[in-house]
């Protein structure tokens, strides 16, 4: 399917009431990629606010929504994009509620029989192995052991466990397909070399960025820390594809070390011959 037709099919289904999670999931894209094909289009039964509607309805906004009821609540209430109602509040300046107000009994025993689930400990204990040993995410482990994200956090944090504040592997991977090609908001028909995406690829960062900390981000020619360094390839990942993400396969070298070793071998797919690096004492 072309980009015009599935930003068209986003549309309609978006006219039809569809939430962004379903239409990204039948037109197959992400969902950021959906809430930019479906900008400007509301919901059907869903009508743009005017600046009459504001001062008709934002007493009953005020007086609702410090009696505790939110803002979606009072959204499907009103028959206003929940959007709408959110910036009304930040433009008038109400202080938002705590979440102490939507903590109701029910919600409170809901909590209390999910805590019960784990009264041995063993839920916990495999939290934190997957967690630190199988580099999964949070979310992934609380659909694996069948409770929320937010009780994973909790026990880790507990057991005085750093959460990660980058994605995980697996997490990154997720992303990349997610976004991958025609799903791209800026996906221009893959007109991007093959080359140049193999060097712009999550996977050859990650290599050079190894390469780098193990070289102490030092020139291994010169003997130059940081500034301006390349990751090159001792066997050229040209003639050498396989070789093309191993970390033993790079060295660091500033620009201008890496251009004259290129000069020397006579081009970026040769090797050059005869001794370069500098001899260790």
């Amino acid at each position: 399917m072309l980009k015009d037709e599935k930003i068209s099919l986003a549309r309609k289904l978006r006219q039809e009431g569809l939430g962004l999670k379903e239409i990204a999931k039948r037109v197959d894209i992400s969902v950021a990629t959906a809430s930019l094909y479906c900008k400007g289009v509301l919901p059907k039964g869903k009508n743009a606010p005017t600046c009459n509607q504001r001062g008709e309805h934002m007493e009953t906004v005020t007086r609702l929504y410090q009696q505790g009821v939110s803002i979606p609540d009072i959204a499907a209430r009103l028959n206003i994009p929940a959007s709408t109602l959110f910036d009304w509040r930040r433009e008038s300046g109400i202080k938002r509620n705590s979440r102490e107000i939507y903590v109701t009994l029910e919600l409170r025993k809901c909590i209390s029989r999910k805590m019960m689930l784990d009264k041995d400990g063993t839920l916990r204990q495999k939290a934190r192995y997957m967690y630190e040993e199988l580099q999964l995410s949070t979310p992934d482990i609380a659909k694996e052991l069948g409770v929320t994200a937010t009780a994973i956090n909790d026990w880790l944090k507990q057991d005085d466990i750093k959460l990660r504040k980058r994605p995980t592997i697996q997490t990154r991977l997720k992303l990349r397909k997610a976004n991958l090609g025609d799903k791209r908001y800026n996906w221009k028909g893959g007109i991007t070399r093959e080359q140049m995406r193999k060097r712009q690829s999550m996977h050859m960062r990650d290599a050079r960025n190894a390469c780098f900390k193990r070289d102490d981000y030092t020139c291994r020619a010169c003997g130059q820390q940081g500034g301006k360094l390349n990751a090159h390839h001792v066997w050229p990942f040209q003639r050498f594809p396989k070789l093309m993400y191993e970390v033993s396969n790079l060295v660091t070298l500033c620009k201008q070390c890496h251009d004259d070793f290129h000069k020397t071998a006579g081009g970026h797919v040769k090797i050059a011959i005869g001794p370069f690096f500098k001899l260790s004492d």
